[in-house]
């Protein structure tokens, strides 16, 4: 099970220095079966030590040579489970043993992602009968770090 409080708790200097990779994964579902897209989401953060071989590469460089990799092709297989009846998120075995987090950074929407409470984000999931997330994407953002933290901040400050 994800370990909300760890993140609520984490100093600013110890999230920093340890989430601050300017890489994350989504993992979510469409909730519009339309033709328009309505995402719900959360982000998946991968340590470090995965990218150390290309670490004086570019970033698009080192993306791309990275989705040539059997961890990311693990990766994108994925589907993160969902609990209702406890309201958890259950950690996939691969993720386990590849030190891979799941970031509980609730957003919603299409092109203007919009923050929810893990309640909202539950709530959500459950009115649209969503078992599972799977991998959608991956993003490049210099400020996730800064944007994570504030999240989590203020979501301690709303309970």
């Amino acid at each position: 099970m994800l370990d909300y409080e760890k993140f609520q708790t984490m100093s600013k200097e110890e999230y920093f220095k340890k989430y601050n990779v300017g890489i994350r994964f989504l993992f979510g579902c469409d909730l519009n079966q339309k033709n328009e897209t309505e995402m719900i989401s959360l982000r998946v953060f991968l340590p470090k030590k995965h990218f150390q071989e290309y670490k004086n590469i570019d970033i698009f460089k080192t993306m791309d040579l990275f989705k040539e990799t059997l961890l990311f092709k693990g990766l994108t297989e994925q589907s993160i489970k969902i609990d209702f009846e406890k309201r958890e998120i259950v950690m996939p075995d691969f993720f386990i043993k590849h030190d891979i987090e799941i970031i509980p950074y609730f957003t919603q929407g299409g092109e203007k992602e919009e923050e929810l409470s893990k309640e909202k984000f539950f709530e959500l999931l459950k009115q649209n009968k969503i078992k599972e997330l799977n991998y959608l994407c991956f993003l490049f953002f210099g400020s996730f770090c800064k944007e994570e933290y504030e999240y989590f901040y203020n979501q301690e400050l709303l309970k």
